[in-house]
């Protein structure tokens, strides 16, 4: 092979990575919002975290701090779940694939369930 073809060959090679790696690293700027219907977007700031799938929470147990925190629930099960306190001041339904951060303001311990699956999927939030 004449160093022509090899330089035009090595040339192609080094464009091809290149455009992987930038496709690989680039940051497409989308929103956070989940699609979920107006479900609010996640909140990822490192905020109080609950996981509802396969029929149970986890955790089931979660310490917040005294007054108004916000929780961020995702179902990641394959069928619609509910984050509700056990007194129904708060209440969001989400479905499979979908978060939501909901607001809680407690001063005391409090239950939490999902209102389709009420006896399997219990938790419990206390103040700390």
């Amino acid at each position: 092979m004449n160093t022509r073809v090899l330089r035009y060959a090595a040339i192609v090679v080094v464009l091809a990575f290149a455009s992987i790696a930038s496709a690989c690293s680039s940051d497409d700027g989308g929103d956070t919002t989940d699609g979920g219907g107006g479900a609010t977007p996640a909140d990822t700031s490192g905020a109080l975290s609950i996981t509802a799938e396969d029929f149970r929470f986890s955790p089931s147990s979660l310490t917040v701090p005294s007054g108004e925190s916000s929780i961020t629930v995702t179902n990641e099960g394959s069928v619609e779940h509910s984050f509700t306190l056990d007194d129904d001041s708060v209440s969001e339904d989400i479905e499979p694939g979908d978060s939501v951060t909901v607001t809680v303001d407690l001063t005391a311990d409090a239950g939490f369930h999902c209102e389709y699956h009420p006896d399997q999927m219990t938790g419990t939030l206390s103040v700390g």
